[in-house]
């Protein structure tokens, strides 16, 4: 595992932060600290008010994107401080956003067996494709189980894959990592970004550096574990990655 420099340097443009799980101390403490332009949660949010109440401390110091993850659709009250806050709008899933300069993609969620796992066929394209089959009282809100809303469906995905964004952010790992999926590093490809960041795993991770990733990829892959962040672009002078 890398490790990185803790020298003081100007303001990050972009700091990525793991999972937090209903606790924000860390992202609001390293805010307040190194004043990024744009902060990006990689999913697991589950914040226990409103996102915006969540993050009130910072909300006048940065940008404030996400992606939600699997344990966001946990429970109605995970839901609805997520997806029901006023910051709902800045959700990156299934999009290409320009921020701060970069455009960024967004994959949140993680793939089920139920529904898709790849490279395998998949049981169901669509969240309509799975609604055909969802009994009225299996229904959430008259719709999808409240479960799959954190599903990744393959037709979100291949709408995705058709556009073009200098970073991807996704809550599944890569292919690189026993629990990763090739999937993700498919994606990277045919969006041509030059960077990848994900959570989920809880693990700081450089996948280049730690021989996870062929440099000849074409770009750069880290997780980033809850208690930790990544900066970017990376600079020698600034503290780096997933490691304090």
């Amino acid at each position: 595992m890398s490790q990185f420099s803790k020298i003081h340097a100007p303001r990050p443009k972009l700091m990525f932060f793991g999972d937090p799980h209903g606790d924000f101390k860390y992202a609001i403490e390293s805010v307040q600290r190194h004043a990024p332009e744009v902060i990006i949660l990689l999913g697991d949010l589950q914040a226990e008010r409103p996102l915006q109440i969540e993050l009130a401390p910072i909300l006048n110091l940065t940008e404030v994107w996400f992606i939600h993850g699997n344990h966001d659709t946990d429970s109605e009250a995970d839901f609805d401080n997520l997806f029901g806050s006023e910051l709902s709008h800045r959700n990156l899933h299934g999009r290409v956003v320009e921020v701060d300069g970069y455009q960024v993609a967004g994959l949140g969620g993680i793939f089920r067996e139920s529904i898709w796992a790849p490279p395998l066929e998949p049981n169901f394209v669509s969240v309509a494709d799975r609604l055909n089959v969802v009994r009225s009282r299996e229904r959430w809100r008259e719709g999808l189980p409240l479960r799959h809303r954190s599903s990744i469906f393959p037709d979100d995905y291949q709408r995705l894959s058709q556009q073009r964004a200098d970073i991807l952010v996704t809550h599944e790992g890569l292919g690189g990592h026993p629990h990763g999926w090739r999937a993700i590093d498919d994606l990277a490809m045919s969006l041509g970004v030059q960077l990848v960041v994900h959570g989920h795993l809880h693990q700081a991770i450089d996948y280049v550096a730690d021989g996870r990733l062929d440099p000849a990829a074409g770009y750069q892959a880290f997780g980033v574990a809850p208690d930790r962040f990544l900066t970017w672009p990376r600079d020698p002078a600034h503290i780096e990655g997933g490691c304090e």
